[in-house]
């Protein structure tokens, strides 16, 4: 229990030390040049994404296992993937570092000539490896989070509340910005919209007997609305693919209590599937059909994987390549970043009446805006239409 209590409290604090010593200085960029801003808070996500990279496979020995494809970082994709328990998306971050690392040199298949953003990439992307402008489609309640939820406004992730009126408007607003930025976006998606527990598993059964549909023993079946309208809308702000990701662990943790109680999964396994644009049908029947396919491959692949310890292309009907780890060098040196930054704000915390109201005013000042406009995400908007970019 020792281990997960200083993991989860080691990955927070880290979180509320930059969001009130890097997060709030940069904030007030986006009043003066929108587009510089959201370059500097993308890197500083990017950056902050390669500490529990080190934090997990450094000190809690955590081994990722990347199998399938390799992940092009310069692409505008959306990246949907089974959600096995809810703290998967601390794990994304892990098999993404390792995933958009090509060591076999290989050019990948898209719209766009393989070195056309690579040789334009600016001091941000530099930075942060190329690996920024990951999002998440997150539960709107996630944004009132303290520091976790408003870096998450802050850097522009889509909420949704499941209701689809809402919703819509929201994904709408999203892609809009994006798209008036020409800013390109790496977007995760969890179609289940809830991790695999025992209840939701038994509402996942009674939606297939309700829909003639059969039941799913390793994964839930999607929600497709969202998926068929973000698709959609992406498709016409430059989408270059879609990557089919499915994550098993060896001894998954369920719940962040879990975690705290030190149920710590030991080996991770990605499998990343890519499809581009063009394999994807443009008729929203024929994309939910599409996503449901995928979930029946799933299905059986996790089922083989349970069975016989690997995954299965449904393709080929061969076990995919394993590719090698990423080399840890550039994760350990952020997390040497990232422990002088939380040395500085627990100096200053206690040292420094200017910290003090520094946080205090800020906290409040997130509270407001959160209560007031439905969070920072929702002002970068309305900035973004009166300013010139």
């Amino acid at each position: 229990m020792a281990a997960g209590l200083l993991l989860c409290f080691a990955w927070y604090f880290t979180i509320i030390a930059g969001f009130y010593m890097l997060y709030c200085p940069v904030m007030y960029i986006m009043f003066i040049n929108h587009k510089l801003y959201r370059k500097v808070v993308d890197a500083l996500f990017a950056l902050w994404e390669l500490y529990p990279v080190a934090l997990f496979q450094c000190f809690f020995k955590t081994h990722l296992h990347h199998f399938g494809d390799y992940v092009d970082p310069d692409e505008n994709t959306i990246i949907v993937m089974n959600h096995r328990t809810r703290v998967d998306w601390n794990y994304v971050w892990i098999g993404l570092y390792h995933a958009t690392h090509d060591p076999t040199g290989e050019v990948c298949i898209c719209k766009e000539p393989p070195d056309k953003f690579k040789n334009s990439r600016d001091i941000f992307d530099r930075i942060s490896g190329g690996i920024s402008k990951i999002k998440f489609v997150l539960k709107d309640e996630l944004k009132n989070v303290p520091a976790m939820g408003w870096i998450m406004q802050l850097n522009f992730f889509l909420y949704v509340k499941r209701d689809w009126r809402e919703d819509q408007l929201n994904m709408l607003q999203f892609v809009e910005y994006y798209k008036k930025l020409k800013y390109p976006c790496r977007l995760v998606l969890f179609p289940e919209g809830t991790d695999l527990s025992e209840d939701n598993k038994r509402r996942s059964d009674k939606f297939a007997a309700a829909n003639n549909l059969p039941k799913l023993e390793y994964v839930l079946h999607p929600r497709t609305t969202g998926w068929v309208a973000l698709c959609s809308a992406l498709r016409g702000s430059g989408l270059n693919s879609v990557y089919d990701v499915t994550v098993a662990y060896d001894t998954p943790a369920q719940t962040e209590a879990d975690l705290l109680r030190g149920c710590i999964p030991k080996h991770v396994y990605f499998y990343f599937k890519k499809y581009s644009i063009e394999q994807l049908p443009e008729d929203d029947l024929a994309l939910k059909t599409w996503l449901n396919n995928r979930w029946s491959e799933k299905e059986i692949s996790l089922k083989n994987f349970h069975k016989n310890g690997k995954f299965l292309d449904l393709v080929s009907n061969k076990t995919p390549k394993e590719r090698g780890p990423r080399s840890l060098r550039k994760a350990k040196l952020a997390f040497l970043f990232w422990t002088i930054i939380d040395i500085v704000f627990i100096w200053g915390i206690f040292n420094s009446v200017i910290l003090q109201f520094w946080v205090t005013y800020h906290s409040l000042t997130l509270v407001f805006v959160t209560w007031k406009f439905g969070g920072f995400q929702n002002v970068q908007c309305k900035l973004l239409q009166k300013l010139k970019i």
